[in-house]
């Protein structure tokens, strides 16, 4: 009987069929994506049958219940984020764990810098002025001189933080698991303090937390610039739109959402630029982590 290996992102092949080739040379069966979106968790259930060993995972919810009711032997993640994979499962029912923790930084880290210079110039509102036939121009502000306040400092917020520095911008990080950076030149601080200072909030954290919600909204300056482009959990959504209303929100990228796709009302405010959870979809970066991620998943059975 040939392994079965489930593949979860929906876009996994669409730019390189080298991986799809390799695991089918290496004798495994593809059980595909049948939604064209994240699999949610009933779902995930119903896939992973008896027979399906491996799994090629996104974001998936790989709870306790689902790595229990699984015969999973090896997951392999397309990516560097593990918060959705219950580790003490992993260990309970013998399943091994494969990431790439390099792999989206330099897209991520890139989209990140294009959008704050974006929010802070405003050339998506002078683009939709200009369609609209009118020849609008508004002051922006530069980067050089403000204040960012990273907030989870692994590879992708150290990386954003040194193009930003070289830039001219005061760095500023929280992150419990990294320790201050003596001679680097970033800074750490407590997430209230930082806020209060932070001109720019940058989220790359993991995790489903709300970091951002009404205490911390009353604490920044009046018009920041925020991005996250990490989890749609990290801002509660209700305060965020209050915050949007009274001015407190000069701009505001997301690229994450808590449901996905996403059909909310932030799409019709000005000040949000909207994108589909895109960070690390460059044509590198994608080919780089499929293939990584399929010789983790031969090469551990």
């Amino acid at each position: 009987m040939s392994k079965k290996v489930l593949i979860g992102p929906s876009s996994f092949g669409t730019i390189n069929k080298n991986p799809i080739k390799k695991l089918k040379d290496s004798g495994f069966e593809i059980i595909e994506n049948p939604h064209g979106r994240k699999i949610d968790k009933s779902e995930l259930l119903n896939l992973l049958t008896d027979d399906v060993v491996g799994l090629i995972a996104g974001l998936e919810t790989l709870d306790d219940e689902v790595l229990t009711k699984s015969s999973l032997k090896v997951i392999s993640r397309v990516g560097s984020g593990i918060s959705n994979i219950d580790k003490e499962s992993l260990k309970k029912n013998n399943i091994s764990l494969f990431y790439i923790p390099d792999g989206p930084t330099q897209s991520v880290a890139e989209l990140t810098i294009a959008n704050i210079i974006n929010l802070l110039r405003k050339t998506f509102k002078m683009n939709a002025e200009l369609k609209l036939g009118n020849w609008y121009r508004e002051y922006g502000n530069e980067l050089s001189e403000k204040t960012v306040l990273i907030v989870g400092f692994g590879k992708i917020g150290q990386k954003v933080g040194s193009i930003l520095k070289a830039i001219g911008s005061e760095i500023i990080f929280t992150d419990p698991f990294v320790k201050s950076l003596p001679g680097s030149g970033f800074r750490k601080v407590d997430l209230h303090d930082g806020i209060i200072l932070a001109d720019i909030i940058v989220l790359h954290a993991s995790g489903n937390e709300v970091l951002l919600e009404k205490k911390e909204f009353d604490l920044m300056k009046k018009g920041v610039i925020i991005c996250n482009p990490a989890r749609g959990e990290l801002i509660n959504e209700k305060d965020l739109i209050f915050a949007i209303k009274n001015d407190i929100i000069g701009g505001i990228w997301l690229d994450t959402f808590a449901t996905e796709p996403y059909k909310g009302v932030l799409v019709n405010y000005e000040k949000v630029i909207c994108t589909s959870h895109l960070s690390s979809y460059t044509y590198e970066c994608r080919e780089k982590m499929e293939n990584i991620a399929v010789d983790n998943l031969i090469s551990n059975f």
